[in-house]
């Protein structure tokens, strides 16, 4: 893969490097809503849209690679089609990237949906992280428990955001 070096000159990348580079960009997004649920940088993390948009760019950039490069009969219309696109080490580092952006972006959701929650979401978040959909399921079935229905029981950010999200 190739990127625009500082100098201007072309230099290649090799999958690892960038499979590195990208398991690293959600870490401190995940810390911060792991170690510090309810601080102003977990706020700021969950009502922010670049972390994702940064993200998908380096996906599409992946698919764009994988699409163009030797990848026999990968296709999105069989299983056997999709098993060839990641015998690509780009194909399975763009399925990679597509999997961290959307657990965490999953994460967001339910950031934003029990601000208030606090360490409460800790092991749903932590599921998030490792198995994505068991995540949202947990957090789909702990929602009554997490989000509390009376705003009077809900911090002022809280309800100043359900109310922009109510009108």
């Amino acid at each position: 893969m190739w990127f625009m070096c500082p100098h201007g000159m072309l230099r290649a990348m090799e999958p690892e490097l960038v499979f590195t580079v990208v398991n690293l960009l959600p870490m401190p997004i995940w810390l911060t809503w792991l170690l510090a649920p309810r601080s102003k940088l977990a706020r700021l993390f969950a009502d922010a849209l670049w972390p994702w948009v940064f993200l998908a760019a380096i996906y599409v950039t992946l698919i764009a690679v994988t699409f163009t490069g030797p990848s026999p009969g990968g296709s999105f219309s069989s299983l056997a089609g999709v098993m060839a696109l990641f015998d690509s080490e780009w194909g399975t580092l763009a399925g990679w990237v597509h999997y961290l952006c959307f657990d965490l972006f999953v994460a967001r959701w339910i950031m934003r949906e029990a601000p208030d929650a606090g360490y409460r979401l800790a092991p749903i978040l932590v599921a998030t992280l490792m198995l994505g959909p068991l995540g949202l399921l947990l957090f789909v079935g702990a929602r009554r428990w997490l989000v509390p229905t009376d705003r009077s029981q809900m911090s002022p950010a809280a309800r100043a955001q359900r109310r922009a999200r109510d009108t």
